[in-house]
């Protein structure tokens, strides 16, 4: 035959009530807990990440001041100084890439803007080191009239052309319709510098895998911000820095304590 357990005395009742009150309060301690074990390595992460981009921007900030000096020497007897632009160009690349894993952004994103910057500079070495650009365009040049009659008038439009297409396409990924119309102008004020270096004049191939290396890295920097911007959501990634899961847990057990108490009211009263 079951018996009933529950105590008759209101001091039994009082010391049942009591100790369900200990075991919930344990049970919201212990989610806190870990939800705070969960904040803390989410913090240690973040901490590494940032640690790491303040010891290459340190690094890079001394490459900058010793390097000046370097090339500032080598300018004046020689040349070092794309190795300093190869320098200063990674550590930047670097610290962003960085930056943007802290606000979430998808390795992905790095592999792929890696891999498209590795895949311009062969092809800017290829083209320049080989003056296929530079033939190209005195090719050209050589069947217009004046004032287009010149190589280096030719890379420049050309240029122009292929940089607008380029960042029309790229930035109409950021800001849609608005960031293709700012691409045009933007990629060609930017493309007809970087045309005229291409196929102006006549490269040999030290300098022509420098130069391609130096926009290579320019451009692995610009990739990643294109491919990575878009897919950013600061709001998600920092949502684990937040004891949710305790905070909800919470207002449900003061609901339910309200609830209780404005229910139990009445009966105290008649009595």
């Amino acid at each position: 035959m079951a018996t009933d357990e529950r105590p008759t005395s209101l001091l039994g009742q009082f010391g049942q009530t009591r100790a369900a009150m200990g075991r919930l309060w344990r049970a919201h301690i212990a989610l806190l807990r870990a939800e705070f074990d969960e904040i803390v390595g989410q913090v240690k992460l973040i901490a590494t990440q940032a640690g790491v981009a303040l010891a290459i921007a340190l690094m890079t900030g001394t490459l900058l001041y010793v390097g000046g000096f370097l090339f500032m020497g080598e300018w004046l007897f020689g040349s070092i100084g794309w190795g300093l632009a190869h320098g200063v160009l990674l550590g930047l690349t670097l610290i962003v890439l960085l930056v943007m894993g802290i606000l979430g952004a998808r390795a992905s994103s790095a592999a792929w803007s890696f891999l498209l910057a590795l895949l311009l500079i062969i092809c800017l070495a290829l083209l320049c080191g080989s003056n296929a650009g530079y033939n190209a365009a005195s090719g050209t040049a050589e069947r217009l009239a004046s004032p287009f009659n010149s190589p280096g008038v030719v890379a420049l439009i050309g240029g122009a052309v292929v940089g607008a297409i380029v960042f029309a396409l790229m930035l109409a990924r950021i800001g849609g319709r608005g960031g293709f119309i700012g691409g045009l102008f933007l990629g060609a004020i930017l493309g007809m510098p970087i045309g005229w270096l291409v196929a102006g004049a006549p490269w040999t191939w030290p300098p022509a895998v420098g130069f391609a290396i130096t926009i290579g890295l320019i451009g692995w920097l610009i990739l990643d911000l294109v491919l990575a911007v878009p897919s950013l959501d600061v709001g998600e990634r920092f949502k684990k820095l937040y004891p949710q899961q305790s905070i909800d847990a919470a207002n449900e057990t003061k609901a339910w304590l309200e609830e209780q108490w404005q229910t139990r009211r009445p009966m105290r009263g008649a009595k």
